[in-house]
């Protein structure tokens, strides 16, 4: 197998949420068959765009044939019939990297979707752009210093936002934007901010 790609650019959190954001963000999750890059494949994976304040533009999910079982069913709900008919990473890498590129990619423990976005994208001929990331979990440690858990539930929880379905890509997704978004106006309280359609 080809080295994986350093596939984003972690900000550090701190010097990042001094002054209010530029670019437009790119939240993204990805659902896998178990715990290791490189072993394991993403079998779904969602994307939703906000603006630099944190409101909404669009979303898009999309679920990813890894070519073997589905693992472990019991936590992501995704079973071998739901695949079928799937496309492989390779046929929606393309459309992947259009949909983030130009903006920050966020993902809640974003070393884990970093690894996989990087191990699927070394087993095709798309690049992905390598462009600056956010972690929501950092970001958490520094907005949230006493929380005393940092899982994306236990974030939500502490800003009084719900977290229905968890474990499947697009409604993690909406709720890390939604994490992303309620952060952004603790920092920047004078900005001014859309309420997300799925809050």
């Amino acid at each position: 197998m080809n080295p994986k790609p350093s596939t984003f650019q972690s900000v550090n959190v701190r010097e990042w949420s001094l002054q209010p954001p530029v670019l437009p963000f790119a939240v993204l999750d990805v659902e896998t068959t178990g715990l290791s890059s490189d072993r394991d494949r993403v079998i779904e994976i969602a994307v939703v765009r906000c603006a630099s304040d944190g409101s909404f533009i669009d979303e898009w999910s999309t679920l990813v044939d890894p070519g073997r079982d589905p693992g472990p069913t019991h936590i992501h709900g995704i079973s071998a019939d739901d695949l079928v008919g799937a496309p492989e990473f390779a046929k929606i890498a393309e459309e992947l990297a259009e949909r983030v590129d130009g903006a920050m990619i966020v993902a809640h423990n974003l070393s884990f979707d970093a690894g996989f976005l990087g191990a699927e994208y070394a087993r095709t001929s798309t690049p992905l752009p390598n462009q600056p990331a956010l972690c929501t979990l950092q970001l958490a440690r520094h907005v949230l210093p006493d929380n005393g858990g940092y899982s994306l539930a236990a974030c939500a929880a502490a800003l009084g936002i719900d977290h229905p379905n968890a474990h499947r890509a697009l409604p993690d997704t909406r709720v890390t934007a939604l994490v992303l978004q309620a952060m952004l106006h603790r920092l920047f309280p004078q900005s001014e901010q859309d309420t997300l359609p799925f809050a």
